[in-house]
């Protein structure tokens, strides 16, 4: 009985292990490469490259992000979401920007380019413009947004869009094409955890009712779908189909095919679906979010003929669905106005009463433009030769730095410490560069003055 129990866990192995064999060899092959990053990401020349240029404007605006629901936003170029950039791989591209608001603002591009168009150096201050520069690589779409500290304030607050990117060989097959933001925001706090809306393109439930998004039986639909985020990633469901995905959005991903895509926060899909009989379905984002404003129907109509001449986005401003409406939306100033800002911790901070210490603390909630005062205390005084230690109290990043540029800490992080020794007398006014509202000062003299009370 022994040798039989044997002679079947032996049978049992070998059969187990020729399954396991032909099953491996049947599966998707996973292509592994000791090739260079280049060969990893193929890029092709492209025969005829263009010069594109855009300008995005930093612009504080008030739209309706739900119905009857009006809300103040950070924008670029007064929508949620910005402006779809798009252009090919090689082609040479120049973004202008214009930061017209009294808050630090950056543009940060996902994908290749190098530390000088990164959008985290240099932050751009109020009423000052910077242009990047670079090469499109990858063919895909990508996010861009702003990444100013904490820069999930800024993302949720409505800075954020598209970058279409098309292949320079291999064009995509023709589809029907809808773009979709997928993002978070509250109207009272920017960043409570689980918000009050998760709206599709800057709307809660946009699409629904008799604003829903019209194709056609039997035609191809490619959404391009962007994962804004904070907390919550993004599961994306299609009814009534199986989508073709391209993971990352990157268009040289092997595409899978998938009922649901999880899409990460700041991570993209393009998203392929057919529907075969006609009728009304649903677009969704499973979880919290479907119910506060991730969901969409989708109108499937027998014929073309059906469809109207010229589809629009909702009435809603700020609200926009298709590349093509957003294509349109982009301006091309030559000579924008720009708000010029003097208020960056000059006098008033000076003249303030001065407190004999050489320690500073940065106030918890400094990011906060309603907190009055953020650094604690905002006005001091010391001897020349003294060493002043700054202690950032706050959950994000913040910088000292000269109105008159003698001295910037850099990035001081959460719980950091940044030291400076004054040598010289005189009145330094200082202000965070990533919060400009944030001011303070050093009076430096040669000994204490004992008449102050």
């Amino acid at each position: 009985m022994r040798q039989v129990t044997s002679l079947y866990i032996v049978v049992g192995v070998i059969i187990g292990f020729s399954v396991a064999f032909v099953a491996f060899m049947e599966s998707p092959k996973i292509q592994t490469s000791d090739a260079t990053s280049s060969d990893v990401f193929p890029k092709f020349e492209n025969q005829n490259p263009k010069k594109i240029s855009y300008t995005l404007i930093a612009e504080d605006a008030e739209i309706e992000v739900s119905k009857g629901v009006m809300a103040k936003v950070w924008t670029y170029n007064g929508t949620i979401p910005a402006p779809t950039l798009r252009f090919t791989e090689g082609d040479d591209v120049t973004v202008k920007f214009i930061n017209k608001t009294p808050y630090t603002h950056t543009i940060h591009f996902h994908g290749t380019h190098d530390s000088a168009n990164d959008g985290v150096f240099p932050q751009i201050m109020p009423g000052e413009e910077y242009t990047y520069h670079f090469v499109a690589q990858e063919a895909g779409l990508f996010m861009y947004h702003c990444h100013a500290f904490p820069t999930s304030q800024h993302v949720r607050m409505g800075m954020f869009g598209a970058m279409i990117i098309d292949p320079a060989i291999r064009p995509m097959n023709p589809a029907r094409e809808y773009f979709f933001t997928l993002s978070e925001f509250d109207p009272n706090n920017a960043l409570e955890y689980f918000t009050k809306y998760y709206p599709i393109n800057g709307y809660a439930n946009q699409y629904m009712d008799d604003n829903s998004i019209k194709v056609v039986k039997g035609e191809l639909v490619r959404f391009y779908v962007i994962g804004i985020g904070g907390v919550l990633p993004s599961p994306f469901h299609v009814h009534s189909t199986i989508a073709k995905v391209y993971p990352s959005g990157i268009l040289w991903n092997e595409p899978y095919f998938a009922q649901t895509h999880l899409i990460a926060n700041g991570d993209t899909a393009i998203i392929e679906v057919k529907w075969d009989e006609p009728g009304m379905y649903f677009i969704h984002v499973h979880g919290i979010q479907e119910e506060r404003g991730s969901m969409a129907t989708v109108e499937v109509l027998e014929n073309d003929s059906l469809l109207l001449s010229k589809q629009t986005p909702s009435n809603n401003k700020g609200s926009y669905s298709m590349v093509q409406w957003q294509e349109n939306l982009i301006k091309s100033l030559e000579h924008p106005e720009i708000t010029n800002y003097d208020n960056l911790g000059e006098s008033a901070i000076i003249d303030a009463k001065k407190i004999q210490t050489n320690n500073v603390s940065i106030a918890e909630n400094s990011w906060n433009p309603d907190v009055v005062d953020s650094y604690l205390p905002s006005s001091i005084e010391i001897n020349s030769g003294t060493t002043v230690t700054w202690v950032n109290n706050d959950t994000t990043i913040h910088t000292v730095t000269d109105t008159a540029k003698t001295f910037d800490s850099k990035f001081i992080q959460a719980g950091g410490t940044w030291q400076h020794t004054f040598e010289k007398p005189g009145e330094y006014a200082y202000v965070c560069t990533l919060h400009p509202w944030m001011k303070g000062a050093v009076s430096v003299i040669e000994e204490y003055s004992h008449s102050m009370k």
